[in-house]
């Protein structure tokens, strides 16, 4: 029976956020009477800014390799140096690269304190494959996947443990916290996202009374949250209004935000009722303000549904729009309808946040990446960057038509005129960074090398 318990939060959540995960952790292993520490490395590395130290070209001798735990004694910088005996250390990743960090935490505990176990949890386990999945086994005793935080405990102490209600009393709770309202998509067919494909990760909405009472729990607290994000990628209309219903009969005035997919549904109703029930912001994904586009990357959604819903939200919350970059198959005639469709919703929205397009494993572009004139597995001129040695859901890709490239380079221009103000500076730096490996500001001359 464990007695002694190291909890490591994730190195890349910002020092002003509560991790969800570790509250449970701590309640779990506080209604077992497990004496627990808690390591928090949070801030440690900013994961819209990562060093570069953790991207690495798909043909590198570590990709994929468990020696990265072993040989990459730079990871020590971001370690504490003391290491202390514990009959175990739970391990929680939020980004990817935590597994890097962790790994390595992982290791040096195990050669002070050999007989010390080791258990891996978290959202960025939740995407990988069984290759990346038994290279991590190498650093750890336990590699979990999905969101059964009572079943990851129970492995490890041998003892059933039935569902819990978190008790935010034993972590020091911070600016800002994350509630678990559920996980997955109740859409799940974008051809971007493989969520519907997870094994343990399908569309599960907790119930509103549970989030309500969680909130009351909050607010009980030491008065300093500044706000409060429900985990949910998604949420259906009933959903979404059993929440919130619940939330404003309840008067706690606490500050959360959510993320909406978008739709027809989305009403000037729904909005006041958020406003009234303490929501402040709403992030919509959007991706693309073309119809062509949609169907492009099978969102289910149309451009006048998220426009109506970004406009009847605006009246009552602030509104945060996701734009997706680097979309295959798109023509410059889409490109401009679309500029035109963005200018018009700005009035409306708050920020925008424009991402490149990311290919993961188990999605329908990584699955048949020919039929958009995708190539995989690029080790030059990629779209996206190849980090964190392999132990990422980003396969390394780009366009088969170097064509591709330049439509998008030139709307990209655009695009960062029109709304540069609405944009923080790090959306805009990646995808600059993206564009200088890529070919750099003089497309020809690099598109007639390649001739």
């Amino acid at each position: 029976m464990l007695k002694n318990v190291l909890i490591v939060s994730s190195a890349t959540s910002e020092k002003d956020k509560t991790q969800t995960s570790l509250i449970y952790l701590a309640t779990i292993l506080n209604k077992l009477d497990i004496h627990f520490d808690l390591l928090d490395l949070s801030g440690t590395t900013d994961y819209f800014d990562p060093p570069q130290e953790f991207f690495s070209p798909c043909d590198s001798e570590y990709w994929l390799s468990p020696r990265i735990f072993h040989e990459a004694s730079w990871l020590d910088y971001y370690l504490p140096n003391d290491l202390a005996e514990f009959d175990a250390v739970f391990y929680s990743a939020l980004f990817s690269p935590d597994i890097l960090i962790h790994g390595r935490h992982s290791i040096n505990q195990k050669k002070r304190h050999p007989n010390c176990i080791s258990i891996i949890g978290g959202a960025a386990m939740s995407c990988l494959n069984d290759e990346q999945l038994s290279v991590i086994s190498e650093a750890f005793d336990h590699v979990c996947v999905g969101y059964d935080v009572e079943n990851l405990i129970s492995k490890v102490v041998n003892k059933y443990i039935e569902k819990i209600q978190p008790n935010y009393e034993l972590v020091d709770i911070k600016q800002f916290l994350t509630v678990y309202s559920g996980h997955g998509c109740n859409w799940g067919k974008c051809r971007f996202c493989n969520s519907a494909k997870l094994s343990n990760c399908q569309y599960y909405s907790r119930p509103a009374i549970e989030i309500a009472h969680d909130f009351e729990k909050i607010s009980q607290l030491n008065g300093r949250i500044d706000d409060v994000m429900l985990s949910s990628d998604s949420f259906t209309q009933e959903n979404l209004v059993e929440v919130a219903s619940c939330l404003d009969h309840k008067k706690l005035n606490i500050p959360y935000n959510i993320m909406l997919r978008g739709g027809k549904w989305v009403s000037e109703e729904i909005g006041e009722l958020l406003r009234k029930s303490g929501c402040t912001d709403v992030f919509v994904g959007a991706e693309a303000l073309n119809d062509k586009m949609l169907k492009i990357v099978n969102k289910g959604t149309n451009v006048e549904g998220t426009m109506n819903a970004i406009k009847n939200l605006s009246k009552s919350v602030k509104v945060i729009m996701g734009l997706m970059l680097f979309i295959p198959c798109v023509t410059e005639r889409q490109l401009d309808e679309q500029l035109f469709a963005i200018e018009k919703i700005l009035p409306y929205v708050n920020a925008i946040e424009p991402e490149i397009l990311s290919v993961v494993y188990r999605s329908e572009f990584a699955d048949h990446p020919e039929k958009y004139g995708i190539k995989l597995w690029a080790t030059e001129k990629t779209i996206n960057d190849s980090w964190c040695y392999g132990l990422s859901p980003d396969i390394p890709w780009t366009f088969c038509n170097s064509n591709d490239a330049e439509i998008w380079f030139k709307f990209y221009d655009r695009l960062k005129c029109l709304i540069d103000g609405f944009v923080q500076p790090h959306y805009w730096d990646s995808i600059d960074y993206m564009r200088d490996r890529y070919g750099g500001n003089n497309h020809a001359i690099w598109k007639n090398r390649e001739t």
